[in-house]
């Protein structure tokens, strides 16, 4: 028997929308799971690697994808919106991209947004995509 924590990974191969990058956060739509498209999402997990890819590179259609994603919880790599200064214990939340390429990430902006977690790296201006640090909360209100 296994058990899994928040730092287990899980293959999941139940995919709606296939994933070009690690880092990026994960919801459940229905049977499947998808990257985070609006900052009212919940989050459930971030992936810690693409999606599957053929023998020519491509990356797997969705039906026959798999992807490894961990829980939100402890500290994870999740790419970011950037676009100010971090310092330690900053709030996090889902990002409303403006922008497919944006999809699931986080940003400060907290209006109407899902908490996701805090930053813990060095203060730092991280520029869009970066993959910050955010100790995630296991519970996103």
């Amino acid at each position: 028997m296994t058990t899994y924590s928040g730092l287990t990974p899980v293959n999941s191969g139940s995919l709606g929308t296939t994933f070009a990058q690690k880092g990026l956060l994960v919801k459940r739509n229905g049977a499947n799971i998808e990257i985070t498209t609006a900052k009212t999402d919940i989050p459930v997990a971030v992936t810690i690697d693409e999606s599957s890819r053929d023998a020519a590179g491509n990356l797997d259609a969705a039906a026959d994808a798999t992807v490894s994603v961990v829980g939100l919880d402890g500290v994870q790599l999740i790419k970011c919106k950037g676009g100010g200064a971090l310092t330690i214990g900053e709030s996090l939340y889902v990002h409303e991209p403006s922008s497919a390429a944006e999809n699931g990430w986080v940003h400060t902006t907290s209006t109407g947004a899902k908490f996701v977690g805090y930053y813990m790296g060095e203060s730092i201006t991280p520029a869009a995509g970066d993959l910050i640090p955010v100790l995630c909360r296991n519970v996103v209100a």
